[in-house]
């Protein structure tokens, strides 16, 4: 990984860690489950960026999620002979 990569990453986290502190303490004030608010909220946000991207980008961004999150299962699913 680069040096730009980690440092990517960095602010990923850190970015990921105040976003869901802040969705998981809006679930607590209305009293919903919060682990299940973070999960609805999440998949919200990553259809959201799938519906943002140019349709020739589409694919690489769907596969660029996946990677990112380590869906191993929907990788298998999409492409068996890529493991």
């Amino acid at each position: 990984m680069t040096e730009e990569e980690q440092n990517a990453s960095v602010l990923i986290a850190a970015c990921a860690k105040e976003a869901s502190g802040y969705i998981l303490s809006c679930a607590e004030q209305a009293g919903l489950d919060r682990l299940a608010f973070l999960l609805n909220v999440s998949a919200v946000l990553a259809a959201s960026a799938l519906a943002a991207q140019p349709q020739d980008q589409l694919a690489a961004a769907s596969q660029h999620i996946q990677d990112a999150l380590g869906l191993v299962h929907c990788r298998e699913e999409a492409d068996p002979a890529r493991h």
